[in-house]
């Protein structure tokens, strides 16, 4: 009985230690802090940018680990982040929106922390572009000469942004909810996203082919330890 009780504390010890030390090193490790807005402070100086969820990994079975990587606008120069890990419940709030600016900052220094699709920020200025009549009489946005390929550093996979469209991302932005562009083409879901962001859409089935196999595989040995024990236990039909 002594030993019991001495074998008990010594386990509940190790536990805490345990306990502590993982915590102690996501802290150290940044996991828990919000990603994003510690790359806004590094940015408060300049007059524009756009934090884009670049990547998103779970890596682990037992106890996973979830990262991001960020891509980082500054008007048409990109620098990407390194992988960093993130705590779960930030992962899990950001899994809708591979590929879409999570927070940017405008010129006239408004800060849009709604996620939207890249490059939204920037219609609308005049030192960008304007808005030309189309065919049909309605209105499209139109980059100026020098700033054309901000449509492909901002992902845009040469889809076009009517008037139309821009008031509903207005209309979104400002009652703080999430805009997935106008056909919903955008975000983890979108048909634009699967297209631009083949490596993830790959690992995910993957890892989903992997926990099915997994599954089944235990269910078989549970199955196969049932019929033994069915066995062993006499329980026969006889002829």
């Amino acid at each position: 009985m002594n030993q019991k009780k001495s074998i008990l504390p010594l386990r509940e010890s190790f536990s805490l230690i345990f306990f502590v030390l993982v915590t102690l090193f996501s802290q150290g490790c940044g996991v828990g802090q919000n990603p994003v807005e510690r790359i806004q402070k590094e940015l408060q100086s300049e007059k524009e940018y756009a934090i884009i969820l670049h990547d998103m990994r779970e890596e682990g079975n037992f106890f996973p680990s979830y990262y991001h990587q960020y891509r980082v606008d500054i008007g048409e120069q990109q620098s990407m982040r390194p992988l960093i890990e993130v705590d779960e419940s930030y992962y899990k709030k950001n899994a809708p929106y591979l590929g879409m600016a999570l927070a940017a900052k405008k010129v006239d220094g408004s800060i849009i922390n709604t996620p939207f699709p890249n490059g939204y920020q920037y219609v609308g200025n005049s030192q960008y572009g304007r808005w030309r009549e189309n065919d049909s009489g309605g209105s499209m946005w139109e980059f100026y000469g020098k700033y054309m390929l901000m449509s492909q550093v901002m992902n845009w996979a040469g889809f076009g942004l009517g008037r139309n469209h821009y008031n509903d991302y207005n209309s979104f932005n400002r009652s703080g909810r999430p805009y997935y562009g106008p056909k919903r083409e955008y975000g983890t879901s979108g048909t634009v996203t699967k297209k631009q962001k083949p490596d993830f859409f790959r690992r995910k089935m993957a890892k989903n082919t992997r926990s099915r196999t997994r599954f089944q595989d235990k269910v078989g040995r549970r199955m196969g330890r049932s019929k033994n024990t069915f066995r062993s236990r006499g329980f026969g039909f006889g002829k």
